[in-house]
């Protein structure tokens, strides 16, 4: 095994456990070695995500992947690992997706000290940060209220454990079991029992992209394109691939409120939407087909 490639990933716990599986998934095909890069988005936790990507000039540039795009034009790596949601829809043309790994659960995890989502007593506080979730918790449940939170999870969930002002927040329920973390009605996390309630995925979508880990790459690295590529999961390729081409006919980026949801049965792609205007007003739509690109085309068309 004398091919070595650069390996760069955040440093948050669930970076470096994706950081992991890739080199799993990789074991067998070339040498790895990694580099942890601190983004914009590591840096300020303290502030939204939106205020932090204005204030870094990187609004819809993927305030947690601008870093390791420098460190690969910079030939400091040969890919990048990501959460495919965090990617914008579309790269500048010196970027490829290469490819992605197997998806876990897409769902979206409510965390509470007890009550469910329809048991939250009214004016309950729930902390996210994503625009997404926000619009669909108060699109069910008007009467919460909903405040900004950032952090890790294990610092989000010890936040909702010990914090009284704080009733809840949401999750991916792929950071967690990644984690370690079990979302079978509770959650262990310092000594703390949580519950976790995984949402309706009829009523509450996931983001274009959540659960996928995406190895991004330099487009002229065909060296490494050829060596990613043999651990591409051909399934969670043409579901994102829908996704992510639903989201630019739209228009939006990675932080838009948009929830896709999407199933792969006997060779034919569900999709469903969910888009909210910044009103708060809501359009639906569901489509199938084939072919990932059609798909998409469909479920836009749809809209209504």
């Amino acid at each position: 095994m004398s091919i070595t490639l650069t390996l760069g990933t955040r440093g948050s716990a669930l970076a470096l456990c994706q950081a992991e599986m890739t080199e799993a998934a990789l074991q067998s095909i070339c040498a790895i070695k990694r580099q942890v890069i601190v983004t914009t988005g590591d840096k300020r936790t303290d502030v939204p995500l939106a205020a932090v990507a204005a204030a870094s000039g990187v609004v819809d540039k993927g305030v947690f992947i601008k870093e390791l795009e420098v460190a690969l034009l910079d030939k400091e790596i040969d890919f990048a690992v990501h959460s495919l949601k965090d990617v914008p829809t579309i790269l500048e043309p010196e970027f490829q997706l290469a490819a992605v790994l197997e998806r876990a659960p897409t769902g979206d995890v409510l965390v509470t000290r007890g009550p469910s989502l329809a048991e939250l007593p009214a004016n309950a506080t729930i902390g996210t940060s994503s625009v997404r979730r926000k619009l669909q918790l108060l699109h069910l449940r008007p009467d919460l209220k909903v405040v900004d939170i950032r952090g890790n999870v294990p610092t989000r969930l010890q936040k909702v454990a010990e914090d009284l002002n704080l009733d809840g927040t949401i999750l991916a329920e792929a950071g967690l079991v990644r984690l370690g973390y079990t979302t079978n009605g509770t959650l262990q996390t310092e000594g703390h029992q949580l519950s976790a309630e995984i949402l309706d995925r009829q009523e509450f979508l996931p983001a274009a992209g959540q659960g996928a880990v995406a190895l991004e790459i330099l487009a002229s690295n065909q060296s490494a394109r050829e060596l990613l590529t043999q651990v591409n999961h051909q399934e969670t390729w043409q579901r994102v691939t829908a996704e992510r081409e639903f989201l630019a006919r739209l228009q939006a980026g990675c932080d838009t409120p948009v929830g896709v949801d999407s199933q792969l049965l006997d060779g034919t792609l569900h999709l469903k939407a969910r888009v909210f205007a910044e009103d708060g007003s809501l359009q639906i739509s569901e489509a199938s087909h084939t072919e990932p690109l059609q798909a998409a085309r469909l479920l836009h068309k749809n809209l209504h």
